[in-house]
């Protein structure tokens, strides 16, 4: 008997139930459409609920994910591509997950736009999740197995970052959408995958390789069911094929991202990954050269590569086994099986790529964040599906042609099985959990760096004068609530100018460094921890320096926010002491304000003016324009501001002002 393809036929699987409801039948994916969608918003709800605004510059955002935040600020201004606010071009982001955002800033202050970024991001998470549900529905696979997605993936604290994580999970459900409707309908459907493949380089660089790899196993697939039908076509059929536009497709985008930037931003790629691989190259010199064995080794050793090359080389396995069968395929279910499985294949190719990319330009250590690993993730939740389709499916293709009850049973039972060891395994209120650990600040915790560069530049903003120009390296948050131009001198949201010059700059060719500084018009240097006095000039001074003590659980060691001067200022052409001269220009700030909750510690003298109901547990510490006074305490927030090392601030004092 011909194989039919109706492992995955709704019909054939209701009579085999005997009038269970079908895995196929319309009503039963809608409920679970719906939950996944019900889910969503609960999370939603659930984390912006608990997460205030400490939370949100804390838990829920990087300081990388402040330079998307300030350069769609000035987006939305009118202001093309800066950081800065037009000192400089960058091209240090990916496209889409910015333009995503950029709406938000006509829509809401700095401050509530973080919020509503969040809630973006969860309905991308939904949304893909949605999209890869629907492909297997589409597939006519059991997608009873992806149930368990949802948590999976909800607890992933990448994609909840402010990175393009969440927009690239997105895309690539969307990619496995438009697959499987290119496989029902190929002749309809080729133009919308074809924009798909086109778009996914500008959500991420590298995945490209992803379109590219998933386009040419469709080829394949094609080219394989045109030998069936034309035995003996030439190679100019190949460009007959239906797959050939989106695979087309997909080089293009590929092509015009690289000539948008080239033409645009005078570099083929993001600033970003030419700063890093700077990085890399220095890593290596200082380490004796570049080492392939401990390159290999190295990025074996971190979690993003570690577990998944062993899925990748099991996706490649059961792929290479299925396409072994695909001339004998017998019907369209085939077919859409296996483009679903060239959506994997796809995946694991450009997790393959990545790992080999990694190796041979950068080190470990810049190498390998959480947010660049969303198609490992997606991977990983789908294996345990794939499995059961891809063992349905041979025993459909090997045993129901002689013992089709045999068949029924053996595919029911790997359907139940692979179920059941999904839901055993997963914790739907993990994701909850999740949010209530970073929504609870223990009192023996210290807020982290972004919440240090915060209150740094709270007090930047009233010390500087008018018209100061701030140049910082990691200058995500610093540059997102500073009122003065902030200039990024680690380079990764600064222009391929900058990079050449730093690079020059390492060559021991320091001319190029400070042209640059003489034309952005640095006037002030600003960081959280060390900062890099191989670029600041040798005759800047120690503006301000503010301590927070203490990392953890130990006592001894503090985030310093430190504010250098490029130029000589009064205090230190005058003669007059550096704290008084900084306490007069902090001390009329506060005068009539104890209502609304402003302290500060300058020198040991405690300005008491705690906002009513602002107690915190303990009063923690900064000291301010000296060295010294290292009192470790704890820290907490309210929901009257934040209460934090002598420095309570209302919501009021976040407020960014154009």
């Amino acid at each position: 008997m011909a194989y039919s393809g109706r492992a995955f036929d709704g019909a054939w699987w209701r009579r085999r139930l005997k009038g269970l409801p079908a895995p196929m039948s319309n009503a039963p994916f809608a409920l679970f459409l719906g939950g996944i969608l019900a889910y969503g918003a609960t999370f939603a709800w659930y984390m912006l609920d608990r997460f205030d605004f400490v939370n949100l510059i804390r838990d829920a955002n990087i300081d990388d994910a402040f330079y998307y935040y300030q350069i769609a600020y000035h987006m939305a201004a009118g202001k093309f591509s800066t950081f800065d606010g037009g000192i400089t071009q960058t091209n240090g982001y990916h496209p889409i997950w910015l333009l995503l955002i950029t709406p938000f800033y006509w829509m809401f202050d700095k401050a509530a736009a973080l919020s509503a970024i969040k809630a973006l991001e969860i309905v991308l998470v939904a949304g893909g999740v949605s999209l890869v549900t629907a492909s297997v529905r589409l597939a006519r696979l059991p997608w009873i197995l992806l149930f368990a997605a949802l948590p999976v993936l909800y607890r992933n604290d990448a994609l909840f970052r402010g990175m393009e994580a969440a927009a690239g999970l997105f895309m690539l459900g969307l990619l496995f959408f438009s697959i499987v409707l290119f496989a029902r309908d190929s002749a309809r459907w080729r133009w919308p995958l074809a924009a798909v493949t086109f778009s996914l380089p500008w959500v991420r660089l590298e995945y490209a390789a992803i379109s590219l790899a998933a386009m040419a196993a469709l080829l394949f697939i094609e080219r394989s069911w045109q030998d069936r039908r034309r035995p003996g076509a030439g190679l100019h059929a190949i460009f007959a094929l239906k797959t050939m536009v989106p695979f087309l497709a997909a080089g293009a985008g590929l092509l015009m991202y690289f000539g948008y930037n080239g033409i645009v931003f005078g570099g083929i790629v993001p600033v970003s990954g030419g700063v890093k691989q700077l990085w890399s190259q220095i890593y290596w010199e200082n380490e004796g050269g570049y080492d392939l064995t401990r390159q290999v080794l190295g990025h074996l050793q971190k979690q993003a590569f570690d577990d998944e090359l062993w899925v990748v080389l099991e996706v490649f396995a059961y792929v290479l086994l299925v396409w072994w069968f695909a001339h004998r395929s017998r019907s369209r279910a085939d077919w859409l099986l296996l483009a679903f499985l060239a959506g994997v294949f796809g995946l694991a190719f450009g997790h393959l790529a990545k790992f080999v990319q990694s190796i041979l330009t950068v080190s470990p250590n810049y190498g390998e964040y959480i947010w660049y690993f969303v198609p490992a993730y997606l991977m990983d939740t789908l294996m345990i599906p794939a499995r059961c389709y891809v063992a349905i499916w041979l025993i459909r293709r090997f045993i129901e042609p002689r013992l089709q009850r045999v068949s029924g049973i053996l595919s029911l039972g790997i359907v139940v099985s692979g179920a059941v060891s999904l839901y055993t395994t997963t914790d739907f209120t993990a994701p909850f959990r999740y949010v209530d650990q970073k929504s609870v600040i223990p009192v023996t915790e210290t807020p982290g760096w972004n919440v240090a560069n915060l209150m740094g530049t709270m007090v930047m903003n009233r010390v500087l004068p008018e018209g100061s120009v701030v140049g910082s390296w990691d200058a995500g948050v610093i540059g997102y609530f500073s009122h003065f131009p902030v200039v990024n001198l680690d380079g990764l949201v600064n222009s391929h100018d900058y990079l050449h010059a730093r690079r020059d700059f390492y060559s021991d060719q320091k001319s190029a460094y400070s042209a640059f500084v003489r034309r952005s018009g640095i006037s002030h240097y600003a960081n959280t921890g060390h900062i890099d006095r191989q670029g600041v000039s040798e005759r800047s001074s120690l503006l301000f320096e503010g301590q927070l003590c203490c990392i953890g659980d130990h006592t001894n060691e503090f985030l310093q926010f430190q504010l250098y001067s490029l130029h000589p200022h009064e205090p230190f052409s005058s003669g007059v002491n550096l704290s008084d001269w900084f306490w007069a220009r902090m001390e009329p700030q506060f005068e009539g304000r104890q209502a609304d909750g402003i302290g500060i510690l300058v020198d040991g003298r405690l300005a008491q003016a705690f906002a009513k109901g602002c107690q915190p547990l303990e009063i923690a510490t900064w000291t301010w324009g000296r060295r010294g006074d290292k009192i470790p305490s704890p820290w907490t927030h309210t929901k009257n501001g934040l209460c934090v090392s002598n420095v309570v601030l209302p919501r009021a004092a976040f407020e960014v002002q154009p």
